[in-house]
């Protein structure tokens, strides 16, 4: 996963693949497309946070798009613990946590 910002033309793109992607599971009677329709569509709406390593040795969690951090911890766990938290009342969304050396390390996606 590449930690390039989308932009919203590439949103509307997804959605609107999602919507044909729907369109022609129904039309087909596939349910697979169909499923697979809805959920292009919400991942243009999804809501990333990620958990970062912050110089110090903290972590930093942030969500896409913002300004700054939503919340900064001496522990990783406690960082990720935050993301999850905040992930789970946001949904669509997911929580990537990076490690240290800039990598992704997990990926989780709610909704």
């Amino acid at each position: 996963m590449s930690d390039r910002r989308r932009s919203r033309t590439e949103e509307i793109a997804d959605e609107a693949e999602g919507r044909i992607s729907e369109a022609a599971g129904f039309l087909t009677g596939d349910r697979t497309l169909e499923a697979e329709g809805r959920a292009d569509q919400r991942k243009s709406h999804r809501k990333t946070y990620s958990v970062r390593p912050q110089s110090g040795g903290k972590w930093r969690v942030e969500a896409e798009g913002a300004s700054r951090a939503s919340s900064v911890h001496e522990m990783k766990d406690d960082a990720v613990h935050k993301a999850k938290e905040l992930a789970q009342g946001q949904e669509p969304s997911q929580v990537l946590v990076y490690k240290k050396d800039g990598t992704i390390q997990t990926e989780q996606t709610y909704g």
